[in-house]
């Protein structure tokens, strides 16, 4: 979706200007959505719904097209959008590229997987991250930070289990820099999706014994304790802290569930360390 700021939106209204349409398809929305826009370089996005008002996981569709009107990407999923920093230069190449995404769940809070298009020479995806946010560094070059969601470590209903990582794209290749960004992320101050802020926040003394204490089927209440708890866990494992992971499963979860947990974290972030490898 591409967001305006309340300055600009305050200046079309003054100037009689209709904001620009906002690039977004919703499959709960049934009636036809469609909405085109200019891009770089004479490339086009189109999002739009499917005329099938009973369709869900694939009701809407990005596309891009190029100069001659060509699709040379398209994706489905429950929602689809462009991203507001579509035409930024992400692989720090000297030009724009787009950034289209689509939803893939429709219930759990994770995850929008936005597919990164260079359209020089050719169009080609770079590279696809779950909510992304991008930021400059001191040299004004496009720093990534994305989730790295593990759906299945969830519930059915509640947040996915992520790990934030950070990288930024040099000389064609994406460098992962998470680790030295560690600190920040731990901390809570990361920015966009990549904050654990609000975990942390769950996971107060209070909640960490009551999680601890139910040894039985969990109350929603515990579910997301342990959900923020995961996540938090996951991360301080892929940034080397494994002492404090260890600490907080002790803290968490009952005596009988602490050693599965582990192993089955520590599996998860060997996966994802594969990932960031590629």
């Amino acid at each position: 979706m591409i967001s305006l700021s309340v300055h600009v939106l305050a200046l079309s209204a003054a100037l009689g200007q209709a904001p620009a349409p906002e690039l977004f398809c919703r499959y709960a929305v049934q009636s036809a959505q469609r909405v085109t826009s200019a891009g770089p370089d004479g490339f086009s996005v189109t999002v739009h719904r499917k005329a099938d008002p009973a369709l869900t996981k694939d009701a809407c569709v990005v596309e891009v097209r190029d100069r001659s009107q060509r699709i040379v990407f398209t994706r489905e999923g429950f929602n689809a959008r462009v991203h507001e920093d579509s035409g930024r230069d992400v692989d720090n190449d000297g030009a724009p590229d787009l950034i289209v995404g689509v939803e893939t769940h429709r219930t759990r809070l994770c995850c929008s997987q936005y597919s990164i298009l260079s359209l020089k020479p050719a169009p080609r995806v770079i590279g696809t991250f779950s909510n992304p946010t991008f930021r400059p560094d001191q040299h004004r070059r496009t720093v990534v930070w994305a989730a790295l969601p593990f759906d299945d470590l969830g519930s059915d209903f509640g947040p996915v289990p992520t790990i934030a990582i950070v990288g930024q794209y040099r000389d064609g290749r994406f460098v992962d820099l998470t680790s030295e960004n560690c600190p920040w992320i731990l901390a809570g101050t990361a920015p966009g999706w990549a904050s654990l802020s609000e975990d942390l926040w769950r996971l107060d003394g209070t909640r960490r014994a009551a999680s601890r204490a139910e040894t039985g089927p969990p109350s929603s209440a515990v579910e997301t304790t342990r959900a923020s708890a995961t996540t938090v866990v996951l991360q301080m494992l892929y940034c080397g802290r494994d002492a404090d992971a260890r600490e907080l499963i002790r803290q968490v979860w009952p005596d009988q569930q602490q050693e599965p947990i582990r192993a089955s974290l520590t599996v998860a972030v060997a996966a994802a360390l594969k990932y960031s490898a590629k």
